[in-house]
């Protein structure tokens, strides 16, 4: 065999061959993949032909023990896999194979006998020969590290399936209304999340989507200022799709504004979630009776405030304290007992339990310094410091 290696001689080469033939009559594919790293330029079944010519053992009739013949059906399942992809979009796609039970206790059997030095594994093989004839009929570019679609061979179930990788937009949303969640819940039929992703769904015939957020506000809360995000579109059918299209939809509704969209990776979203930015905020707060001494919240300036996990949120989050830092605060009256607070914190700061006290739960606060009841009738972020 032409660039055999040195060690690998052609009398070791006949051994070989002969104990693989012990296990019956091994297809071409087979017996040659036994050889793929002895030499290279070769297809498999080539090197099977030259090791049997070698041995004088022609090429019997039947099913192949090892493999059952399933390269000589790669046409046919090319030929779904062809039939498949037309339904999609897509630019780049990638082959694997899933092998039945039975498939790989025979080529372990094998090996068992003969040794894994110089042999190459089925799904290898597999992968590589369906992804040429594939090739052949599509016309599109292999890609390993990252393609639009994969195409799977499942040898258990005999059929071609599709994975599609789904599809990532990145961008900032502004929510513009209060009385949504950011995603999914329940009590609501409105989110973000879905009020965003609705056109996308549409355009891409996409069948499930997730938000990944840089945080969350309140319900009752607005966001005007862009917070980063990116959007998940499973199973993608379209990905050409125009993102201007897209901002302009969801802009349209008046409750949720978008800015700044672009394709992007999977990797992004661990970016995103893992953000830390600090937060500016316009509280409106209505205090239990007139204040007269506001000018002590110049305390809070600076101060470190401890925030026991909120009551109104301790059924779902650890209970912990979080020491939090005020970065500044000033205010200004609506009348003696309104008062419109401008507040920056570091990232998760509690705006609200800063405000109220939480029971006790958050220490210092705007109600234990003034020693007057207060709470949060209006909340807006209207500064996140990317």
């Amino acid at each position: 065999m032409a660039g055999k290696k040195s060690e690998f001689n052609k009398r070791k080469i006949l051994e070989t061959a002969r104990a693989a033939l012990k296990h019956g009559n091994l297809c071409d594919h087979c017996l040659g993949r036994q050889f793929a790293r002895v030499s290279t330029g070769m297809t498999n079944d080539e090197r099977g032909r030259i090791v049997r010519s070698f041995l004088s053992v022609p090429e019997k009739s039947g099913k192949c023990p090892v493999c059952g013949n399933i390269f000589a059906k790669l046409p046919e399942y090319a030929d779904n896999a062809t039939s498949l992809l037309k339904k999609l979009e897509y630019s780049t796609f990638l082959v694997g194979t899933k092998l039945s039970s039975g498939l790989i206790s025979e080529e372990e059997s094998l090996w068992e006998d003969i040794g894994i030095e110089y042999c190459e594994s089925i799904k290898s093989e597999l992968n590589r020969e369906l992804g040429k004839l594939i090739y052949d009929r599509v016309k599109k570019d292999h890609d390993l590290g990252n393609p639009d679609v994969v195409v799977i061979l499942n040898l258990d179930k005999e059929r071609i399936e599709l994975e599609i990788r789904p599809l990532f937009v990145r961008g900032e949303y502004m929510k513009l209304v209060r009385g949504i969640p950011q995603t999914k819940w329940d009590k609501y039929e409105e989110t973000v999340e879905g009020i965003i992703a609705a056109p996308f769904m549409k355009a891409t015939g996409g069948d499930s989507h997730s938000l990944h957020a840089s945080g969350r506000e309140d319900i009752d809360a607005r966001c005007l200022d862009g917070r980063p995000f990116v959007l998940e579109i499973g199973n993608p059918k379209k990905r050409g799709i125009d993102l201007e299209s897209m901002a302009a939809s969801i802009n349209k509704t008046k409750k949720v504004r978008v800015l700044n969209l672009s394709f992007t990776a999977r990797r992004e979203v661990a970016k995103v979630k893992g953000m830390r930015p600090d937060k500016s905020y316009r509280a409106l707060v209505e205090f239990s009776r007139p204040v007269t001494n506001i000018e002590k919240l110049g305390k809070l300036k600076g101060a470190v405030v401890e925030q026991r996990t909120p009551n109104r949120v301790a059924h779902r989050r650890a209970d912990k304290v979080r020491k939090r830092k005020v970065l500044d605060l000033s205010w200004k009256r609506i009348n003696n007992k309104n008062f419109e607070l401008l507040i920056k914190g570091e990232a998760g700061l509690y705006i609200k339990e800063l405000v109220s006290g939480d029971d006790g739960r958050s220490v210092p606060s705007v109600a234990s310094l003034l020693g007057i009841e207060a709470k949060v009738t209006e909340l807006d972020v209207t500064k996140i410091w990317k």
